[in-house]
């Protein structure tokens, strides 16, 4: 009787836990992170290529919304410093930046900008990429550049 009540007690725990540890449901090299799966591509693409990529896998480049996710997502490109994630000003055909938003429509409530950025010091940096700096932090950049990206899709 004690051996299932420590069984149940434990199920609750991890049913009731963080959700970056539920059980893994992602396919082939997609890892799991909450609600998401979520894969890196090495393969160099603009930001535009990289979020249709993302598309045709049936998600979007990755959104940032904690930082428990952010670690995650670094810990994931590790060695690739510069890739895309899935953060837009939607600049269109102007030099005025708008306010910042995530391809996949989900809130923009997470920060972590490089220290000095969004500095849209350049026209049509309109494009977040991570791993930027020695502390890994979110740059704005050109969005025509090539570099890695993480695509995320719900479960």
């Amino acid at each position: 009787m004690a051996g299932l009540i420590i069984f149940l007690l434990l199920s609750a725990a991890f049913s009731l836990g963080d959700p970056q540890w539920w059980p893994h449901r992602c396919p082939g090299e997609w890892r799991q992170f909450g609600s998401h799966c979520v894969i890196f591509d090495e393969t160099p693409r603009s930001w535009a290529d990289a979020e249709f990529h993302c598309q045709s896998l049936g998600g979007h480049l990755a959104s940032v919304h904690n930082w428990l996710e952010s670690r995650f997502l670094e810990s994931l490109t590790s060695g690739f410093p510069l890739t895309w994630i899935g953060g837009t000003d939607d600049l269109i055909a102007s030099l005025q930046h708008k306010s910042w938003s995530w391809t996949d429509g989900s809130g923009f409530n997470y920060r972590q900008w490089a220290e000095g950025m969004p500095n849209n010091s350049i026209a049509g940096e309109s494009c977040i990429q991570m791993n930027f700096g020695d502390k890994h932090r979110w740059n704005n950049e050109v969005c025509e550049k090539h570099f890695a990206s993480v695509c995320s899709q719900s479960d």
